[in-house]
């Protein structure tokens, strides 16, 4: 019986374009990325990046999964580094864990509990 990945969670990482002079090391962080957390979506612990590039110059790369397990992949040494990178090489660099699926429905229910109060 193949094993569901619960998704509740997911890293969100947002950025404009490098800093100038490092754009060669902003496309090698790309690629360490895809790799590192490639590896954790082939063992099941998260699905597989998600890059998107809007027509405003905001680059997007989203993976998703248990938030408990995120947020244990990202206190992860390797994943620390990728995120420190981040901020050398990329202007506007900013990540975050955002509720998604199951996590972004008991967000808006345990929100509307709380309006029924106000």
């Amino acid at each position: 019986m193949e094993e569901v990945l619960i998704v509740d969670c997911a890293l969100v990482i947002t950025w404009k374009v490098p800093f100038p002079g490092r754009e060669r090391h902003a496309l090698q962080l790309a690629a360490e990325a895809d790799e590192h957390w490639g590896r954790f979506a082939a063992e099941g612990r998260c699905t597989t990046p998600e890059w998107y590039f809007c027509p405003n110059g905001v680059g997007m790369w989203i993976v998703k999964g248990e938030r408990r397990v995120i947020e244990d992949l990202v206190d992860g040494d390797g994943s620390r580094r990728l995120l420190e990178k981040g901020m050398l090489y990329l202007q506007d660099w900013q990540w975050t864990l955002a509720e998604t699926g199951s996590g972004a429905q008991r967000f808006m229910s345990e929100y509307a509990d709380e309006l029924a109060h106000i």
